[in-house]
């Protein structure tokens, strides 16, 4: 609604944990440096505690992205589990087969050791993370200090990232779990922000999405520090409402008295203003009655006014000073995992869906949910998209594929991202249920997605698939020259000169090989324009991104290039 009006490209502040937004402040790096020290060490646990919205899971997605290229990694965001759903998830991750929801503990654990093994021997590294952790039960707890038990004379083949609430840590204090906190090689805890951590954090959240830092005064940041108390996740919603309410009223800045509205707005649900109102209602209703006594409207009894009294309260404008239309109440922000035209009004979308004669009736949620829709298929599907035939759903089929020099590269992206990037991708989904499934992406037009698994092929409307969609995704790609190293400014590598030509950027022959200050602000409006972090430092979704830039042969799209 008031990106145009502001510049900028997407919203900044979605709760959703985009690594993209990730703001480290000292304390963030300090935290991101625990756990890559941990995850060095090698087995054992690594702890990451913090208050409610303290931005330990964005932490972890910024994590995902660091891993090196010979690490597993299974992701447990719903610790209230027994042992044996708990290993079942785990082996889910890593897709380990078993047999089926019968499969034993000792079935499970022993499927989980032959795949460490198998994972050790070829040089990988497998890493279990489980959010959410001050959840677990002391069962589950002690089943997850006993799967660290698994190791080679050499080595422990399973690490355990706990991320959880301060109360974790109370738990893990106890002396019935001390075997467990025996094993801890890395620990931290994140603070709220302070308020020049505040400032940082919301100038840093308006330059990612291309906006004016300076949109917030001094004023309005330390009114919402005060409000949100230093809670980045309190911080994203006032800041959003406080946007919300400049675009209402016409202003290009946000000030002190339009922060105080909006975060009092948010903070109407709060004890102390609950009361606040029932007071002003009480206030209101003997006004009313008092009016009604002396202009002798009804006679007595008293209890007769109610009816009218409520009937006029229903008419009572709200109590907010920032205009809306058709004086309706804004609703809250939602986290976007998905472009701004995700929350058209119902009314477009209707239309759209008349104008598109296409499309198809079937719901998305009843279409995925086909047993069938799993990831053995949806990777054939999509490796077929770029001709490697495989006979039958393999687990395995990357290894297949890698064969023919196709390379299969899960991230951890934001719809906007996979549209910029214009590749088949899977797609991971999660039903009501928690049960997963897979399927391929193979075009989109418009607001329209082609969903694919073997023969059944379906359009779906953007809003209908993207609620289910965990942000997993897999993409089939074709390394060639950006095999890949990172490149960051001051590097040196053929690469570079690949990099040059694909972003048109000269330079003279002895110098065509050097990452320059000039080449890194152009890789940095490229991610910028791709939806990246726009970091300059040249990754795997930046190489993919250079390599799809423009025309090439051979490379299923999921849209059309211009020539």
């Amino acid at each position: 609604m008031y990106t145009q009006h502001f510049r900028l490209t997407e919203l900044p502040f979605s709760i959703a944990p985009n690594p993209r937004y990730l703001y480290l402040s000292p304390q963030h790096r300090e935290a991101l440096a625990h756990l890559l020290y941990g995850i060095g060490v090698g087995g054992g646990f690594v702890v990451l505690t913090g208050e409610v919205g303290t931005g330990k899971t964005t932490l972890c997605r910024a994590l995902l992205e660091q891993l090196p290229e010979d690490v597993d990694i299974a992701l447990i965001f719903n610790p209230r589990l027994n042992s044996r759903e708990l290993l079942a998830g785990i082996c889910d991750e890593l897709h380990i087969p078993y047999v089926g929801p019968k499969a034993s503990l000792k079935q499970l654990i022993d499927a989980l050791n032959q795949y460490l093994l198998e994972s050790h021997a070829r040089g990988r590294r497998v890493i279990v993370l489980i959010d959410e952790a001050q959840n677990l039960r002391f069962d589950v707890l002690e089943q997850v200090r006993l799967l660290t038990n698994l190791e080679t004379n050499q080595a422990k083949l399973l690490q355990i990232i706990l991320v959880g609430q301060p109360e974790l840590n109370q738990i893990l204090d106890r002396p019935n779990l001390r075997q467990l906190s025996q094993r801890i090689t890395a620990r931290y805890h994140l603070n709220p922000l302070s308020l020049s951590e505040t400032r940082d954090y919301i100038h840093h959240r308006m330059t990612v999405a291309s906006g004016l830092k300076e949109v917030f005064t001094r004023s309005a940041i330390r009114t919402i520090h005060r409000k949100a108390r230093g809670i980045p996740r309190l911080i994203n919603l006032m800041a959003d409402r406080a946007l919300l309410g400049a675009y209402t009223l016409g202003k290009q800045r946000v000030s002190a008295g339009v922060a105080r509205r909006a975060t009092d707005e948010l903070m109407s649900g709060s004890p102390k203003a609950k009361y606040r109102r029932l007071a002003g209602l009480l206030l209101l209703v003997i006004s009313l009655l008092a009016g009604v006594y002396y202009l002798d409207i009804l006679p007595l009894p008293w209890v007769r006014v109610i009816g009218p009294v409520e009937t006029l309260s229903e008419g009572i404008k709200p109590a907010s000073n920032v205009p809306t239309e058709n004086n309706a109440p804004v609703e809250p922000p939602q986290p976007l995992l998905k472009d701004p035209n995700f929350d058209r009004p119902q009314q477009e979308s209707a239309k759209e869906e008349k104008d598109n004669p296409t499309a198809d009736s079937p719901q998305f949620a009843e279409w995925i949910a086909s047993p069938k829709k799993n990831w053995p298929n949806a990777m054939k599907s999509l490796l077929g998209e770029w001709s490697v035939t495989i006979p039958d759903p393999h687990e395995d089929a990357c290894a297949l594929a890698a064969e023919h020099g196709i390379r299969c590269q899960p991230i951890q992206s934001s719809w906007i991202q996979i549209k910029n990037i214009n590749l088949p991708v899977v797609l991971e989904f999660v039903l009501p249920d928690g049960h997963k499934r897979y399927a391929l992406v193979k075009g989109v037009v418009g607001n329209w997605v082609e969903m694919v698994l073997a023969d059944d092929s379906k359009k779906f409307a953007e809003r209908d698939l993207l609620p289910l969609w965990t942000g997993a995704t897999t993409v089939a790609w074709k390394p060639g020259q950006a095999e890949t190293k990172t490149l960051k400014s001051g590097d040196r590598s053929p690469l570079v000169a690949w990099v040059r030509q694909r972003l048109g950027v000269s330079a003279p022959s002895e110098a065509e090989t050097f990452y320059d200050e000039l080449l890194r602000e152009k890789v940095t409006a490229f991610q910028s324009s791709r939806g990246l972090k726009p970091d300059g430092i040249i990754g795997t979704l930046t190489f993919l991104s250079l390599q799809t830039a423009g025309p090439s042969v051979g490379i299923p799209r999921l849209s059309p290039v211009a020539p």
